[in-house]
């Protein structure tokens, strides 16, 4: 009989503890959501929505941007001008999609992404497309209980 209580307890104590340690099922991981910050950025420029792309970064003057073929921009105000800039196209004449995402995640709640864009460009009077493809990187740090990019870089892909 003792034994079989000492047994039910070590049972339940197991029982407790493996549900202790368990992750909810709710709870999005840290990759999954970087993963959703550079979602969130590809649904913002794809709708020219320049309040939720500026909403993805962080305003100081760290916080800094290597867009393809351009200059290296320095600090929130300075990448506010460029972004507005390529925000200048019709909602709907680009089509951005993310392509073999990695997520490296680093101590002090900061994250790398890296993978590569495939932008569709459609002309609004002829219908003519052209297709890029961009390497992208961006840096990503947790703060206040937000992901917000610190630094994106970008990149052509070579053309073979």
């Amino acid at each position: 009989m003792r034994s079989k209580i000492l047994y039910g307890f070590m049972i339940a104590f197991i029982l407790c503890l493996s549900l202790y340690e368990a992750p909810s099922a709710s709870a999005a991981s840290a990759e999954e959501e970087v993963l959703q910050v550079e979602n969130n950025w590809i649904k913002a420029f794809n709708a020219m929505d320049f309040g939720l792309m500026s909403s993805l970064y962080l305003r100081a003057d760290k916080t800094s941007s290597f867009p393809p073929n351009d200059l290296l921009y320095q600090g929130w105000d300075t990448i506010t001008a460029m972004l507005k800039i390529n925000f200048q196209s019709p909602a709907g004449t680009l089509a951005w999609t993310l392509h073999n995402p990695q997520i490296t995640m680093l101590p002090d709640n900061t994250a790398i992404l890296t993978g590569y864009h495939i932008v569709i460009s459609t002309d609004p009077k002829t219908n003519a497309q052209t297709v890029d493809q961009l390497r992208v990187t961006r840096v990503m740090q947790k703060i206040d209980g937000k992901w917000l990019i610190v630094h994106d870089h970008g990149s052509g892909l070579p053309v073979k």
